[in-house]
């Protein structure tokens, strides 16, 4: 399972007592979220792409469809992409994904690519 998180507010605080190291805080505000069950993912796969692995996805049409008006509607936010309440990643919509393919990059070794892979099409 899949779940796409759009991020409307991300604030880093830092704060500190006496004796007490700072601490960084995070708030994060869910506008919008968008589960997908694994009918909606045709494939995911690990890749190799510009020599680091990670995992492209194809959403069926349906699902596509409504990723699409979700990152349409968050341009300019973060979205989490998270996968059994793992955040694998967070980047900023920069434009919709409208083609119902989806590539999730990182820091990412064969091994774990694979491992999401089949995570996620579970």
């Amino acid at each position: 399972m899949l779940r796409a998180i759009i991020l409307a507010l991300a604030v880093a605080a830092a704060a500190g007592t006496q004796g007490v190291r700072a601490q960084s805080l995070q708030l994060n505000v869910v506008q919008e979220s968008l589960e997908l069950k694994p009918a909606d993912i045709v494939s995911a796969e690990a890749v190799l792409q510009d020599g680091q692995w990670a995992i492209s996805i194809k959403l069926a049409p349906g699902a596509g469809a409504m990723f699409g008006a979700v990152t349409g509607r968050s341009i300019g936010k973060r979205m989490q992409i998270v996968v059994e309440d793992r955040i694998l990643s967070a980047p900023i919509v920069r434009e919709a994904i409208t083609r119902g393919e989806v590539m999730i990059s990182g820091h990412l070794t064969k091994e774990d690519a694979r491992a999401l892979a089949a995570k996620i099409k579970r």
